[in-house]
């Protein structure tokens, strides 16, 4: 499918998305904080692993 080249024939795909049940404009998805959070704590952990090494190998 090729970009629409005009304003109107922008405005008639989206009328046949309409048309056809397609929501053109979805509503954004909201962010969940667990894939944050995890991330972090896998951080966290990642970073004593090196810490520890490092001591290990002071000793």
């Amino acid at each position: 499918m090729n970009q629409p080249e005009t304003i109107e024939e922008e405005l008639a795909i989206i009328a046949e998305a309409l048309e056809a049940g397609i929501d053109p404009f979805p509503p954004k998805k909201e962010e969940s904080g667990l894939m944050r959070a995890s991330l972090g704590w896998f951080m966290i952990i990642i970073m004593f692993s090196w810490v520890s090494q490092l001591l290990y190998r002071s000793l």
